[in-house]
């Protein structure tokens, strides 16, 4: 595995697409995303490279515009503990805001990536000029939350047979389809993480 923050400064051609994808974003009119977009800086990741890792700060708010980046913990045993998937348009460090507290976890990309970055800073003054971003942050963080509760209720509460079609039925019904295709390899099933947020 790459060591953290070894990700290359990308061009910038693409930030407004990575901003717009965005859901926190959505409400503000193409001029103020793009003002976002111009302090973002975009970089490019390899396959099974850490983008931060658990004990470390990170400062930032990391948008996914291209690849898969998985976000995990290591239980005492050394076993990797899953936490979510992230697709494009998903983002992690929404509390750096909040605080310069050290990482618990870890963030590698799953296959070739390419992430947006806001440092906190540039996150603090747009949170003050669109509360709208505030808001939208705020319900993700609760979303967040509330799958990591529904996930610790079924680890202690089910067996493996029912989280699994648990989560199989929660897919299905965000897809609004029988047949969906599963975010990661089946080699670390089954899953212990929230299904994909809603778009």
């Amino acid at each position: 595995m790459a060591s953290p923050h070894h990700g290359q400064v990308a061009g910038a051609d693409h930030r407004d697409q990575c901003v717009a994808l965005v859901p926190i974003f959505a409400q503000l009119s193409p001029a103020e995303r793009h003002e976002i977009a111009q302090q973002a800086r975009q970089k490019t990741y390899g396959r099974n490279e850490q983008l931060y890792g658990a004990g470390e700060e990170n400062p930032t708010l990391m948008i996914v515009h291209q690849g898969r980046v998985k976000i995990y913990r290591l239980a005492e045993s050394g076993r990797e503990q899953l936490i979510r998937v992230l697709a494009p348009g998903d983002f992690i460090g929404e509390t750096s805001f909040i605080s310069a507290a050290e990482t618990d976890h870890f963030a590698v990309t799953l296959e070739n990536a390419q992430i947006c970055v806001l440092h906190r800073d540039d996150i603090r003054g747009f949170l003050l000029r669109y509360p709208t971003i505030a808001y939208k942050m705020l319900e993700t963080i609760s979303d967040r939350l509330e799958r990591t509760e529904r996930m610790v209720s079924s680890l202690t509460g089910e067996d493996v047979e029912h989280r699994i079609a648990s989560y199989l039925l929660e897919l299905a019904d965000l897809a609004g389809s029988n047949s969906l295709e599963l975010p990661i390899s089946k080699r670390i099933w089954p899953p212990t993480w929230g299904p994909p947020r809603k778009q």
